[in-house]
């Protein structure tokens, strides 16, 4: 057993591990699965299911399992210690209100995109229903290829990341993909092209400082609308944020 070993609880990583298996594809699961998602065996997958329930972050009708709103405080410590509601929410509504158009600030999880926080218009030329916790693809989408575009090393990361086409539009190779990140890292933002969704363009630019970890903003727009105003207001978005604090560390 290595140092590392002794100093982690295998138990309560198999719980969490539970946890993640709810990641938002099917409103609710079975024991069968939770084991499927997260390998273990279906004894482990059921202490670790039933667990949570004790504590309050599932419930349980007959043989599913569905995650409750307690599983909002775990985000909630993260949200309020990085202060959102002051420095992160009300930048965002600011410029998106005034491109027209919902903004997000992302970061790298793994091989995934991970939403931190989203503006809130009344309404918006697009609107995919994602939420702060939602995940996107690292490799198809902007704020992925600019997190890439942040890495010092991003090779090791793009050979690894799913590789699922979801338009007739995406790239079809890593090494175009590479191409693209090394673009992006030149000109300061990502744009992609369709390869998300389907007559779709989104845009992203880099929000953390050099050496620290990586965070984006962007935007999702019809194809034939004004890329440069979109990149206008990213980028004075990002600086703004940056004045803030966000993305420092």
């Amino acid at each position: 057993m290595t140092t590392q070993d002794r100093n982690t609880a295998s138990t309560f990583a198999k719980g969490m591990a539970v946890l993640g298996a709810f990641d938002g594809s099917m409103p609710a699961l079975t024991l069968a699965d939770i084991a499927r998602a997260t390998g273990q065996d279906r004894a482990a997958a059921r202490r670790g299911a039933l667990t949570l329930v004790q504590l309050g972050y599932l419930a349980q009708t007959g043989r599913a399992f569905t995650l409750t709103p307690k599983v909002l405080t775990l985000a909630a410590g993260y949200f309020r210690a990085n202060d959102f509601g002051h420095r992160v929410q009300p930048v965002l509504n600011r410029h998106a209100a005034r491109l027209g158009a919902e903004i997000v600030l992302a970061t790298r999880d793994g091989t995934e995109v991970l939403l931190l926080a989203q503006s809130t218009l009344p309404s918006g030329p697009v609107s995919f229903g994602f939420t702060p916790g939602s995940r996107l693809p690292l490799l198809h989408t902007s704020l992925g290829r600019m997190l890439l575009a942040c890495e010092t090393d991003p090779a090791p990361l793009a050979s690894t990341a799913p590789m699922t086409a979801h338009t007739e539009r995406s790239l079809a190779s890593r090494e175009s993909v590479m191409e693209q990140v090394t673009q992006a890292r030149g000109a300061g933002y990502a744009e992609t092209d369709g390869e998300f969704e389907s007559g779709i363009v989104g845009f992203a630019v880099p929000v953390s400082a050099p050496e620290a970890a990586g965070m984006v903003v962007g935007t999702s727009m019809p194809r034939g609308s004004d890329g440069e105003a979109a990149l206008r207001a990213l980028r004075l978005c990002a600086a703004e944020l940056r004045q803030s604090g966000v993305g420092a560390t």
